[in-house]
């Protein structure tokens, strides 16, 4: 099943009609350990598979934890105004980032995309629930291709923007353009993904939920 991830508004607005659950999925930043941090650009930008060989995940509770930021809404605003997501950044908060980022030589997380560890950590779950194959649109549902999970595990295949449904449509994420988090939505109220850094949506998170109550 696919259902486009949406741009703006409340989230629980574009998933309701067919899911129980709606996570905010938390993309980590990464901690290179040999690759160049100049290969972190757009032309040379690293593959999955070179980052999850390479790179340690550092979750977003590890940042607040060591004091660069005071609330996840407060990484977000910095995240979204770092990538000029946000019709009025927080020059703030983006200065912050920026010393935080370079002071602990750390990657931010790649807007628009479903982050490599929390892909892997996905498509592992799925396995151990019993799933072997998995649907793969892209952005707009104009491209669908059927993916054994071995497959996925095995390559980059999963386009910009793209979204990611099991076949019988009961567990669906796709990401947001400007945003470094994903949208994981099941039909079950229980937490089936409890390794993947997330929180619960309400019927009042925002698309862009830094910017209001979660």
């Amino acid at each position: 099943m696919f259902i486009q991830t949406p741009n703006s508004g409340r989230i629980l607005d574009a998933y309701y009609k067919h899911f129980s659950s709606v996570w905010v999925v938390l993309s980590p930043f990464l901690k290179p350990q040999k690759l160049s941090f100049e290969r972190f650009c757009p032309e040379t930008y690293p593959t999955r598979n070179e980052i999850l060989a390479d790179c340690k995940p550092v979750t977003w509770a590890e940042i607040l934890d060591e004091g660069s930021f005071e609330t996840l809404s407060d990484i977000d605003i910095a995240l979204r105004s770092h990538v000029y997501g946000l019709t009025q950044p927080s020059q703030c908060l983006k200065d912050q980032l920026i010393n935080m980022i370079e002071g602990k030589k750390l990657i931010p997380p790649d807007k628009g995309s479903f982050a490599p560890h929390n892909e892997q950590i996905f498509l592992l779950r799925l396995k151990d629930l019993g799933r072997s194959h998995v649907l793969v649109f892209n952005e707009f549902g104009e491209q669908t291709n059927y993916k054994a999970i071995d497959d996925m595990l095995a390559e980059d295949s999963i386009p910009p923007h793209g979204v990611i449904s099991t076949e019988d449509g009961s567990i669906l994420v796709g990401s947001h353009w400007d945003s470094c988090c994903s949208f994981l939505c099941t039909q079950e109220h229980d937490d089936q993904f409890g390794e993947l850094e997330k929180f619960l949506c309400s019927r009042m998170t925002e698309v862009y939920w830094g910017l209001h109550p979660i």
